[in-house]
């Protein structure tokens, strides 16, 4: 996958990042998005613990070519995951710096809870996302 500057720094910043991304597969819920033959994205969702998910993604260049179906897609897939988990609470965690994921959290109806001061693999601050079902 051809990652957004974001989504690569994350396999030069975590050793063994794949590693991880495997785990998150095998234990929770995940999906490629793919279109024209490319992929967009892949994402999931995995529960901490009952009724408690928290959300994942990796973006390609890709998904500039379809914003608006990529949004109505994962509406529709956190909506999807709220009932057949069930989910009381899906989370998210935003690095601060990436304006553009930030303004599509608010898009996606995740309400803003707070700052993980350092918590980046580089030391960045990231935002606490969740939506409340």
């Amino acid at each position: 996958m051809d990652l957004r500057p974001f989504d690569k720094a994350m396999m030069t910043d975590i050793p063994n990042y794949n590693d991880y991304l495997k785990a998150y597969a095998a234990s929770g819920t995940a999906y490629t998005a793919v279109h024209d033959g490319r992929m967009v994205c892949s994402f999931g969702v995995n529960l901490l613990w009952p009724k408690v998910g928290e959300a994942w993604m990796l973006t390609s260049h890709h998904v500039d070519g379809v914003p608006m179906s990529l949004t109505k897609g994962a509406l529709r897939f956190f909506n999807h995951c709220a009932t057949t988990m069930p989910l009381k609470r899906l989370q998210i965690t935003v690095d601060a710096r990436n304006k553009v994921a930030v303004q599509w959290a608010n898009l996606l109806k995740f309400k803003q809870e707070g700052v993980l001061e350092k918590y980046g693999p580089s030391g960045s601050d990231y935002f606490m996302y969740a939506r409340i079902y």
